[in-house]
């Protein structure tokens, strides 16, 4: 038996809110996580950054045109 995407998906809508949030979160933990590559100047920006958190910003504030 072969099933799409778009059965599955009508099934899950189906659902209750609590299951669908627990099919969301156990689909997300099948997802293998990208292989990060940390580089020695990645590595300082982010030392510099936890060194500096009083003076850290949200993206949203940062894209707020002043």
């Amino acid at each position: 038996m072969v099933t799409t995407l778009d059965q599955v998906e009508r099934v899950a809508l189906e659902l209750l809110c609590s299951d669908r949030a627990k099919l969301a979160e156990r689909l997300w933990e099948s997802v293998p996580a990208p292989d990060l590559v940390m580089t020695r100047e990645l590595e300082s920006l982010l030392d510099e950054g936890l060194e500096h958190l009083d003076r850290s910003q949200t993206t949203d504030s940062l894209r707020i045109i002043p």
